[in-house]
């Protein structure tokens, strides 16, 4: 793909605007030690890097390439098909540009490294990958407020495992103070926040936005899935001897020959109360999802494995039969773009007159309409194509099931002179394909990941409502039982 460096750096400005206002400051540090190098945290950001430069060397490290999206990238509506599940977990360690990747790792480091230290090294991974797949559980639960629309765009990004990280420092440590930065056009302010109040906030603004912007170029369901898996999973991951331990390291003794138990509070009543009414409203909205949810329809999830000058090539695409023309249009893919579009302007793709059929052709050579768009206008041109030793079969709504075969055609491409354009057609080029396809209803595909998003919110809210003061190693407000010349303890 060619294209100039303007484009990438508008985009990049634009999304660096957007994170920073969604960023609701930067957190500096806190005021914690840390006993041992974040080992695993490091090495987490050293793959997201390395990753991010082996999908962004062809566009000079400033965004990720199409290809790697359409391969990695994870689409909600083809979670229940098998072979596509490892997207869920390629789709956390691919970013988009340079900004997306800049803030991650900048908020993994600053918060990563204090639930590394308190968890362990495997505790910690566990709870990272188990918040990145919750992210696209939850991703997946509430795309039906998007519209069938939102169950087929790619998402990419570590924000979902790192959401994750955050919602156990928000049990794990509310009380502590974080230092903020903000920028005031050229002028830094510094303030001291406790993290309590920035997590929450920074929760209720990922959801808010979930809700009321649901077709955003940001999964913000993700973000809100990721964090309450966070706190979910502290059920499991958190040691209790390590967090007494901790506990224990906080206490201020005025007697040393005298033993006091640890006594940390955990939130607020107030924090508590409001993160269970946001609670609350992910309770309703996945109880919706998983019971009342109807009418989503369906879309065909669609493989396709083929050679074209040598080069083997595999892609995934997701098509609504109502709009297939606008669908293939759409494919990022210049190579499956051009497949596709000859098959659906030969009548192989859709045709409801062979439902349940099955079609062969040996040979047919011939001139096939491809659209043309010329800024607002749409030019017909007609590319000369050779198919042959075609064979597929077409499910109960015409839709291609499965095809195999060999296409000779050209490609067409427009030069633009000021105010000429010529459109030129390249030299013949041949793809030897296999198709596959199934249909994916995406009722069942919500009602699927709203069950698993309902249990974890429940679980979330109950560490919250029934666990803080257990798991809270520095607390929102601390607890004292008695004292000893006005020493609490």
């Amino acid at each position: 793909m060619q294209c100039s460096a303007a484009p990438y750096w508008q985009r990049l400005v634009k999304n660096l605007a957007v994170n920073l206002k969604r960023s609701i400051g930067f957190p500096m540090g806190n005021s914690l030690g840390y006993r041992k190098i974040p080992l695993a945290t490091l090495i987490l950001i050293a793959v997201n890097i390395a990753v991010y430069a082996a999908t962004s060397y062809e566009n000079f490290f400033l965004e990720i390439s199409d290809y790697w999206v359409s391969l990695g990238g994870f689409i909600p509506s083809m979670i229940t098909t098998p072979s596509q599940i490892y997207r869920i977990f390629s789709s956390m360690f691919l970013h988009a540009d340079f900004f997306h990747i800049l803030f991650n790792i900048y908020f993994l480091y600053i918060f990563g490294r204090t639930i590394e230290d308190t968890l362990g090294v495997a505790r910690f991974l566990i709870l990272y990958f188990t918040a990145g797949v919750a992210a696209s559980i939850f991703h997946t639960a509430f795309s039906f407020l998007g519209g069938s629309t939102a169950y087929m765009i790619p998402a990419i990004g570590a924000s979902g495992a790192i959401s994750g990280i955050l919602g156990a420092y928000l049990i794990l440590y509310p009380g502590t103070s974080l230092i903020m930065g903000w920028f005031f056009f050229i002028f830094p302010l510094f303030v001291r926040v406790k993290a309590v109040y920035y997590l929450l906030f920074w929760f209720m603004i990922q959801l808010l936005y979930g809700y009321f912007t649901p077709l955003g170029g940001t999964a913000f369901f993700a973000h809100v899935g990721g964090f309450v898996a966070g706190i979910a999973m502290l059920l499991v991951v958190a040691h209790k001897d390590r967090i007494g331990q901790l506990k224990l390291a906080q206490q201020v003794f005025p007697l040393p020959w005298i033993f006091i138990p640890p006594k940390t509070g955990g939130l607020s009543r107030t924090t508590k109360i409001v993160i269970t009414v946001l609670l609350v409203s992910l309770l309703a909205g996945t109880s919706y999802a998983s019971l009342g949810l109807t009418g989503q329809g369906s879309v065909k999830s669609t493989t396709l494995q083929y050679v074209l000058e040598g080069n083997s090539n595999t892609d995934y695409v997701v098509i609504r039969t109502s709009n297939i023309g606008e669908e293939i249009s759409s494919v990022s893919s210049d190579a499956t773009r051009i497949l596709l579009n000859r098959l659906y302007a030969a009548g192989l793709i859709y045709d409801e007159a062979k439902a349940g059929e099955e079609t062969t052709i040996n040979s047919w050579n011939g001139e096939l309409p491809v659209k043309v768009a010329i800024g607002t206008a749409v030019k017909i041109v007609y590319v000369n194509t050779t198919i042959h030793g075609f064979s597929g079969k077409y499910d109960a709504e015409g839709f291609i099931e499965y095809s195999e075969g060999t296409i000779t055609t050209q490609a067409v491409s427009i030069q633009v002179y000021g105010d000429i354009y010529q459109i030129v057609q390249s030299e013949p080029i041949t793809y030897t394909f296999t198709l596959e396809s199934k249909t994916v209803n995406l009722n069942t595909v919500t009602q699927c990941t709203a069950f698993p998003s309902f249990l974890l919110v429940a679980a979330a809210t109950g560490v919250v409502v029934k666990k803080d003061k257990d798991l809270a190693v520095i607390g929102e407000e601390h607890e004292t039982s008695r004292s000893y010349f006005g020493f609490p303890i």
